[in-house]
């Protein structure tokens, strides 16, 4: 990524875990930025997720960072965050302005300054342009999954009934909105080369989709396949999502179980459609992926955050899913990849495509004809590995 330089230093601050439990203990911050004003911050976020480095593109100079909402209720305001985050403005010697990116749906935004929690004053932060991108919580998103769970498990049902039970789960419309999240934050740097700050509620579900994702779009070496393992590390396992508690590993809270990683993963799928070239692993790499999350066999996504792995000692107990991968590697081969033309090469999707209509004249067609059962929803249905229908059941209250 071209870090650390004269804008961005690696910090120590978290090496104890005691600024923020739920980021890794190394983290890039600006060079300016003070061990005083990161503190300040991380008690104006929630869960201490202060502002840090995801992303540095190194030829524009601008940045993806990410953190959590602020504490700001009505009319609160902290000034170390301010200060962080004209230190992140700084950082881009080519634009000082900077986009604050808000995952949520302003209405949820707006509900949350009831809570003292909500979203950035623009009249206290300076050279800061505010986006809201509208992508739902992780409770719609389960819900959207079990409707879609439903109509797939519907014998009979003609393929208008099908599509219109489609339609209604909203499956695509949210895999459509993160997706254009990350459109937005790719252009952002590389039409108006300004970085980007992305936040959620607490920064490790929307948070991660967006940040992964626009890392992708940008930069091609992420989509080879030790750069996507890479991209898991760094937006999913060391920033803190809560894979045990999403993929419902424990007997826990039903309702902190979504399907947040499989969306990503789903989004990641639409590209490998769209730019064949462009990827150097192909399907079934995906499914691997998606299979052992839920699998519990490796030590990647067990517990929630990287302090957790390290007092469970995944590290000396458990095994990782990357060596294995990697040891049959020739079978996740795309071979329609091509390194040289897509080296330098920025991803820009076009997501009209999810309309199903607007894709009757490929492959759909021919499957279609023998089944409304088809490929898109075999696909995600192959997601969802022989345990997880088990979950979903008692997580998502599934009849």
């Amino acid at each position: 990524m071209g870090v650390p330089n004269s804008h961005w230093q690696l910090s120590d601050a978290n090496r104890e875990y005691k600024i923020c439990e739920t980021y890794p203990r190394e983290l890039y911050v600006p060079r300016i930025a003070s061990k005083p004003i990161i503190v300040g911050s991380s008690k104006f976020r929630s869960k201490g997720r202060f502002p840090v480095l995801s992303y540095y593109h190194q030829d524009k100079e601008a940045a993806i960072c990410r953190c959590s909402q602020p504490l700001s209720g009505f009319s609160a305001r902290c000034l170390e965050d301010e200060h962080l985050l004209q230190a992140v403005s700084k950082a881009n010697p080519v634009n000082r302005y900077m986009y604050v990116m808000d995952t949520r749906p302003k209405l949820n935004a707006m509900a949350n300054r009831a809570a003292g929690k909500g979203y950035e004053n623009e009249d206290n932060y300076s050279n800061i342009r505010f986006q809201f991108v509208g992508i739902e919580n992780i409770h719609v998103m389960r819900s959207s999954l079990q409707k879609l769970l439903e109509v797939s498990g519907t014998k009979g049902l003609s393929v208008n009934d099908f599509y219109s039970g489609l339609e209604s789960s909203g499956w695509l419309r949210h895999i459509k909105a993160v997706m254009d999240a990350a459109i937005f934050l790719a252009k952002a740097i590389m039409v108006e080369n300004a970085s980007v700050l992305v936040h959620c509620s607490d920064g490790w579900d929307r948070t991660s989709q967006v940040c992964s994702l626009g890392s992708l779009l940008l930069d091609s070496y992420y989509r080879t396949i030790k750069g996507f393992m890479v991209l898991i590390e760094k937006d999913w396992i060391s920033f803190g999502h809560k894979f045990s508690e999403r993929c419902g590993h424990l007997d826990g809270d039903p309702k902190e179980v979504s399907p947040v990683f499989t969306q990503f993963l789903e989004c990641v799928w639409h590209l490998t459609e769209q730019f064949p070239q462009a990827f150097e692993f192909n399907e079934a790499f995906l499914l691997q992926i998606h299979e052992h999350i839920h699998s519990c066999q490796f030590g990647n996504f067990l517990g929630n955050c990287q302090k957790e792995r390290e007092e469970l000692k995944l590290k000396e107990k458990t095994y990782s899913l990357w060596p294995f991968l990697l040891e049959d590697q020739k079978k996740y081969l795309n071979p329609l990849y091509s390194f040289k033309s897509q080296r330098f090469t920025v991803l820009e999707p076009n997501t009209v495509s999810f309309n199903f209509k607007k894709l009757s004249d490929t492959k759909i067609s021919k499957q279609m004809a023998s089944s409304p059962r088809n490929w898109y929803i075999q696909f995600v249905l192959n997601h969802l590995p022989s345990k997880l229908p088990c979950v979903l059941k008692s997580r998502l209250c599934y009849p």
